[in-house]
């Protein structure tokens, strides 16, 4: 995967994630910073997963083993945005991150419809 292809992911990434953080409420500037920074610390890790699970057979790529990486995923970003954001509630960022995760997810096998194969 080209460094093109990573910034891509990331970018387009953030820019769905962002999108529904704010249709979720989440409108100040610390809230959407966090957004963008968790993205920025979950996004590259999976995608650097991805491809090195193409080069040394890590794990059976599969749309299981997809939905649980990303299922790993939604627990980490929920924890970082707990971190970032301990005035918002538990539940809710949990479903922050369930709803932003679910979203890119869907945007990325739609933009990529070979990924969830």
């Amino acid at each position: 995967m080209p460094f093109n292809d990573f910034l891509f992911a990331l970018v387009a990434t953030i820019i769905v994630e962002v999108s529904v953080g704010l249709l979720l409420g989440y409108r100040r500037a610390r809230e959407v910073i966090a957004i963008v920074l968790v993205n920025v610390v979950t996004n590259p890790s999976l995608n650097y997963l991805l491809v090195a699970n193409e080069r040394w057979h890590l794990f059976v790529r599969s749309t299981a083993s997809l939905l649980g990486l990303e299922a790993i995923i939604v627990v980490v970003e929920w924890a970082l945005l707990m971190f970032a954001l301990p005035y918002r509630k538990r539940r809710n960022l949990f479903v922050l991150s369930f709803v932003m995760n679910s979203c890119s997810c869907i945007a990325g096998a739609i933009v990529y419809p070979g990924s969830l194969n």
